[in-house]
């Protein structure tokens, strides 16, 4: 069988999406198929490092700088991405993140949403463009492909329900979850938490700032915990990227440590590598993840790989990714997520059930796993 595989999106990270077309990517070439990689004009050379000892991978670029939703785009699905498809002899294109518009398709064309949040969530995107061109867009994307995917149960049937798809069309492959280093260097741990003022005991929240993340919240609620005797910090890691709405976002979170009093207590990591966040996870005391809506929730996983208890909201997707191997708690409710985290620091019986059950839970999910599934949907559709 032979791809193509959709790359626009990497832009010299390789985040949860680049993950995935990796994983599918190398998995595919190492079981005999054929590629064909499809990345920005710009980030030809970084790709084509990334794949240089991998066979059966062919790299093409595109003469694009963005990913976003754009008549530049959307002329790239129709025409140019299809000829390529038809001159390389392709079997299907997998386009990759939420959105593409293959109008005139020569070959199947497969379309993974991740998930919906700007329906339930605008956040940082501007009025206008939320109405009039992302809702838009993703219902006339989610129509022209062949096949939708999603990585939950919950996020089938949000898309189902808000792009008004039917729920056949809608398949679903679970993320992976990485490996984490468990021997960062002993200077780079060294130098976080120095950087951080971090002593032994902190509790963990990974994510960022965004509306749905839940910060303030997460901020009165670690309040009403030290008002109980704690004596650690709680850490919040994620970007402030500069952008308006970043800067809003951070002014409330400043404002709920300052109305608290909790300056000193409250610690914003901002950007920090794979390996730190790797380090954070192993000397947390837990991860408490309560957002408002996750399409997946990843970082559930990743705690749960290095044997970190988890608590989680009990609504969208979170549920469906923790299983029963974390302590579930409403999180519009402060007191229920203050109690909870009260409950998993005491209570060693709980703690210990957790981590054994999250051990065993995470076993499930892996890229390779998610990977062949991927490959099973394609060779059905070829």
């Amino acid at each position: 069988m032979k791809l193509c595989m959709d790359l626009r999106k990497y832009d010299g990270v390789v985040g949860g999406v680049e993950q995935l077309i990796v994983q599918i990517v190398r998995y595919a070439a190492s079981n005999g198929h054929s590629v064909i990689l499809l990345p920005k004009q710009n980030r030809l050379q970084e790709v084509e490092a990334m794949f240089k000892d991998e066979k059966n991978i062919k790299c093409l670029p595109l003469p694009v700088t963005t990913h976003a939703i754009s008549l530049k785009n959307m002329r790239l699905d129709s025409t140019t991405i299809q000829d390529i498809a038809e001159r390389e002899k392709v079997d299907l294109i997998h386009f990759p993140y939420n959105w593409s518009f293959p109008w005139k398709k020569k070959v199947p064309c497969v379309l993974t949403v991740h998930d919906v949040i700007p329906f339930t969530f605008r956040e940082a995107m501007p009025l206008f463009h939320n109405l009039f061109v992302y809702k838009s867009a993703i219902r006339r994307a989610c129509k022209l492909n062949d096949v939708v995917m999603t990585v939950s149960e919950f996020s089938k049937k949000d898309i189902a329900k808000k792009v008004g798809i039917p729920l056949e069309k809608i398949r679903v492959i679970n993320n992976g979850v990485r490996e984490p280093n468990r021997e960062v260097a002993p200077e780079v741990v060294e130098c976080l938490f120095r950087r951080l003022n971090l002593g032994e005991d902190f509790i963990l929240n990974v994510g960022g700032i965004h509306e749905r993340k839940n910060v303030v919240r997460l901020i009165h609620a670690f309040t009403r915990l030290a008002d109980t005797g704690y004596g650690g910090k709680l850490v919040i890691t994620g970007k402030v990227s500069g952008l308006p709405y970043q800067e809003k976002m951070k002014r409330r979170c400043d404002r709920a440590v300052e109305e608290t009093r909790m300056g000193g207590r409250v610690v914003f990591t901002g950007f920090i590598t794979e390996d730190e966040l790797d380090a954070l996870m192993a000397r947390a005391r837990l991860l408490i993840y309560p957002s408002l809506y996750e399409g997946f929730g990843l970082p559930i996983l990743e705690a749960m790989k290095v044997g970190l208890p988890v608590i989680t909201s009990n609504i969208t997707a979170m549920p469906d990714v923790a299983d029963d191997a974390a302590l579930l708690i409403d999180p519009y409710d402060i007191k229920a997520m203050a109690h909870a985290m009260k409950r998993l620091l005491i209570d060693k019986t709980l703690r210990s059930e957790l981590v054994q059950k999250g051990k065993e839970w995470v076993k499930d999910f892996s890229w390779t796993r998610s990977a062949s599934q991927y490959m099973e949907l394609f060779e059905s559709l070829v």
